[in-house]
């Protein structure tokens, strides 16, 4: 882990991965200081576990989404730049990602070129070609490929399949997909799609499951340490198969289906409804049936059951967005009055200011720390709470 780090070509150019001329077990020290510094500053006194490294420091991601924009009157496609956040450069490689990226990123730039429509400008709102957003089963080697734009024109579907299809690795390419997205968000929201070739989904195994994952679903980027990060997570929790859990966040319920075989019911809660029934569809798919999966938003269905849920649940799992929970939601879960919370956070700067919240009814007894995202500052924080004696 001391060896001289492998530099990206767009390294200092891109906006990504500022730590990668760093060795990685300073990478890892850096990340570590930080939790700490952040511990003390919430003013805990809970030990913090020294963080665990990913298994891959490089092309461990299973997802990127790039853009499309214009560079010396040239469109491009690829990420945007450190030096200018507006500004796109051609990608031709990414370290954190598989080396497949890089000629999928060129036959698509090829083929929006060839069609002489714009790139889409985020500024002004016009403009036809969006994103690029590649998805791959680390597991399973499969890839999913989703060519997004506006409706103000139509990709040539059978130029960009016919250059998919010339790719070396061509059979790993197991979708193809148009989405159309004229929302004045940056973010890549399907108002339409459909599959042009293949599957309309992805698959891939952890820990003895299939997930099935589509276009938009949520799903951790770097699926070699999550094996490990759920191993950790069951070791910790050390279920008895009597526990009834509730999932607050759970996504596609990829925590749910792993803990489901060491405990009595999970019950989901999650606002997407597409990736609600994919959780169904995935609890099927591994003959799990002690799960269940609600729709809808966490702090409104926490705040319908409120007078049903408390003493209900055994232990109860947060997995929220960057921005963490709530107050609201962090009184409900002080309501629902679960043994033990877990809270499985992508954003520390986020995480240790909102423990006060539950510090009233709940201590920390759990701060382990996971790289999930090697060469950029980011990592996963995963903490156990448990109920103080009333």
């Amino acid at each position: 882990m001391n060896n001289p780090p492998e530099i990206c070509r767009h390294f200092g150019v891109c906006g990504g991965c500022r730590f990668q001329d760093l060795p990685y077990q300073l990478q890892l020290e850096k990340k570590e200081e930080r939790c700490r510094t952040l511990r003390d500053e919430a003013g805990l006194e809970a030990e913090l576990r020294p963080i665990i490294p990913s298994p891959r420091v490089y092309a461990y991601r299973n997802k990127m989404e790039f853009s499309f924009g214009e560079e010396g009157g040239e469109l491009v496609c690829g990420l945007h730049r450190r030096d200018r956040k507006r500004a796109v450069f051609q990608l031709e490689e990414c370290l954190i990602s598989s080396p497949v990226i890089g000629p999928i990123v060129e036959a698509i730039t090829a083929c929006a070129r060839n069609s002489g429509l714009p790139a889409y400008d985020p500024y002004r709102h016009r403009g036809f070609w969006r994103n690029l957003v590649i998805r791959e089963g680390k597991f399973t080697g499969g890839f999913l490929v989703n060519l997004v734009t506006t409706s103000t024109g139509e990709p040539a579907a059978t130029e960009i399949v016919s250059a998919l299809d010339r790719l070396p690795e061509k059979d790993r390419i197991v979708s193809v997909i148009h989405t159309v997205n004229d929302s004045l968000s940056n973010a890549v929201i399907p108002q339409s799609w459909k599959t042009l070739r293949g599957e309309p989904h992805l698959e891939e195994k952890i820990a003895g499951l299939t997930f099935r994952i589509p276009p938009f679903s949520f799903f951790q980027v770097n699926p070699a340490i999550m094996e490990i990060f759920y191993r950790e997570l069951k070791t910790v929790l050390d279920l008895r198969g009597k526990e009834k859990i509730l999932d607050i966040f759970s996504g596609s319920g990829a925590i749910g289906l792993i803990l489901s075989r060491e405990a009595a019911s999970i019950l989901g809660i999650e606002l997407d409804p597409e990736a609600v029934a994919n959780a169904r569809l995935n609890a099927g798919k591994n003959g799990l049936e002690n799960l269940d999966f609600r729709e809808g938003k966490a702090a409104r269905v926490l705040a319908e059951n409120r007078h049903h849920w408390p003493g209900r649940f055994d232990l109860v799992i947060v997995n929220p967005p960057r921005s963490g929970i709530s107050k609201k939601i962090a009184k409900r879960l002080r309501e629902l009055a679960p043994e033990r919370i877990v809270y499985s956070s992508c954003n520390p700067e986020t995480f240790f200011p909102q423990i006060e919240l539950l510090a009233e009814d709940y201590r920390p007894t759990v701060l382990q720390p996971f790289d999930f995202f090697p060469h950029t500052p980011h990592l996963e924080m995963l903490a156990v709470f448990e109920r103080r004696a009333q």
